[in-house]
């Protein structure tokens, strides 16, 4: 799961920062301070795949601070400033030190949210590990599904077929291959009810409307396709 991280000394902007990103399904670390900003960056054995930073804080500005972490250590993760200041000579400073984008306040946190999917989209630091379209969010490693932010439970089976469509989005799986791939929890074959009555209920679980499902659509006389065009 992707990890962010808000250094922000307001902590009501910061605390409705960090629940915005809950809900989109990010993790959310933070920092009131640069000296804990630099900390949480030097941590060793945990990734931050990107950092929303304020400019002013009362131990210094937040754009030297970038500035040295980017000279002295080399570290790329993608940045943006989040300032009141928003002056065109302001903006150039923030990309100057090293910033990838410049949000301005007050700001629209749904704007701010797409503003950090583009940039993490753009930098490529994107964890292999997650799946993460609209207000789905799947965790290959912990085997968690989250829509909206909150978790939803599933049978292994069902946690099978769902992997098993992330791993093949907008294709047409075949019901035979579905059967192929797909076993149950004492690891026997599942047959075509069994997949069906599987497939109805992790609709149940992720569709707003299981009977008219964006996610998981069949294809007639065929098999099934896990669509997620209409959110790109």
């Amino acid at each position: 799961m992707r990890r962010i991280l808000v250094v922000e000394d307001d902590e009501m902007l910061r605390e409705g920062i960090v629940y915005a990103l809950k809900q989109e399904g990010y993790e959310a670390d933070t920092a009131s301070c640069l000296s804990e900003f630099q900390d949480c960056i030097e941590k060793e054995g945990e990734t931050i795949h990107a950092v929303l930073l304020d400019v002013s804080f009362p131990d210094g500005d937040g754009r030297s601070c970038l500035r040295k972490l980017r000279e002295q250590k080399g570290n790329e993760t993608p940045v943006i400033f989040l300032t009141a200041h928003n002056t065109e000579r302001d903006m150039i400073a923030g990309f100057d030190a090293g910033g990838d984008d410049y949000v301005t306040k007050p700001f629209s946190v749904p704007l701010l949210m797409r503003r950090l999917k583009a940039l993490l989209q753009r930098s490529g630091k994107k964890d292999p590990s997650l799946y993460q379209a609209a207000n789905l969010c799947y965790d290959f490693t912990s085997g968690i599904l989250k829509k909206d932010g909150c978790e939803i439970k599933m049978s292994r089976t069902e946690q099978k077929i769902l992997e098993l469509f992330l791993k093949n989005p907008n294709q047409v799986l075949t019901t035979e291959i579905l059967l192929e791939r797909v076993w149950d929890v004492d690891g026997n074959f599942v047959d075509k009810n069994t997949l069906s009555v599987n497939i109805l209920r992790l609709r149940g679980k992720i569709e707003e409307d299981k009977n008219h499902p964006m996610w998981i659509k069949n294809v007639f006389g065929i098999g099934y396709k896990w669509s997620d065009e209409h959110v790109r």
